[in-house]
């Protein structure tokens, strides 16, 4: 190793450290408070059908009901057709393999911003580890994502009676979606607290980038000079791998691997970022509740 390059790798080898570290000690808080995110879970998901009549069943009706509208709208109404690369003749099926992880994604962020206040006597009269709030709530969500999932390949096996492969890169994704989604729920809950503006902001953002993201729309159907803007959104190669995962019964396509690595690198960075942020912020939690 050369003289110049030894600062280089020393720093490298410290900022790695600190992150096997900062991981290490939030595994521990984890394993130390099992209980208790497992009570935050289950109340999470009781809370949002109590005065329900069906309970749970809206956990499946909303969902199901936004995938039915846009599949009249787009396979009916609008006739649109599936490419050769889709890994389905089923409109349906491609729509739900892509809006599955948006379900998931946008449910858990804007959820966040108003659980620190929803729970601002727990967090201003006891010493509590407010981060597993995010964290339960992001479980919650998995839950939901999970029995989605077993509906979604159940009518993959009925429509296009196979199963593929590829299905074995579902759980690379779903870390993924999940430390990218609590990082970002970290920051805009936090950041919420002190600028009420936020929730404003993240309802015309969430809009925006629904669109934004090729989940109504084959990314082929994009200018050439277009696709790196969109091929920037981590939400693009997320849709792409779901699709990848569930439909797909041939190689992955081209750009696959180094989409996945984009995505690996920054849904750390951006869980990283995060957890700083709330970290930094959460001192003064107590008096801003």
């Amino acid at each position: 190793m050369t003289d110049s390059r030894r600062p280089l790798y020393s720093l490298l080898h410290r900022v790695i450290e600190a992150i096997i570290g900062t991981a290490s000690r939030f595994v521990d808080k984890i394993v130390t408070n099992r209980h208790m995110l497992k009570c935050l879970v289950i109340r999470e998901l009781k809370s949002r059908y109590a005065d329900s009549l069906i309970g749970f069943t809206w956990a499946i009706i909303h969902p199901v009901a936004t995938v039915a509208t846009y599949t009249f709208v787009f396979s009916y109404v609008l006739r649109s057709r599936l490419g050769q690369h889709a890994g389905t003749n089923s409109f349906l099926l491609w729509l739900l393999s892509g809006i599955l992880p948006w379900f998931f994604f946008s449910e858990t962020i804007q959820r966040s911003l108003s659980i620190l206040i929803e729970n601002k006597t727990i967090i201003t009269k006891s010493v509590f580890p407010s981060e597993l709030l995010l964290l339960g709530n992001l479980l919650a969500n998995l839950v939901k994502h999970a029995i989605m999932f077993i509906i979604i390949m159940l009518l993959v096996v009925v429509i296009d009676r196979r199963l593929t492969y590829t299905l074995l890169y579902l759980p690379v994704y779903v870390i993924l979606l999940s430390l990218f989604t609590i990082g970002l729920s970290w920051c805009l809950s936090a950041a919420y607290i002190y600028v009420r503006d936020v929730g404003q902001v993240l309802n015309v953002a969430i809009g925006l980038w629904f669109f934004y993201t090729p989940i109504v729309y084959e990314p082929s159907s994009i200018p050439d000079s277009l696709q790196p803007l969109l091929r920037v959104n981590p939400l693009y190669h997320i849709v792409g791998g779901y699709r990848t995962a569930i439909l797909n019964a041939g190689i992955p396509s081209e750009g696959f691997y180094d989409g996945m690595l984009y995505l690996g690198i920054l849904s750390v960075v951006v869980c990283l970022l995060g957890g700083a942020v709330f970290k930094y912020l959460k001192p003064d939690f107590a008096e801003m509740l």
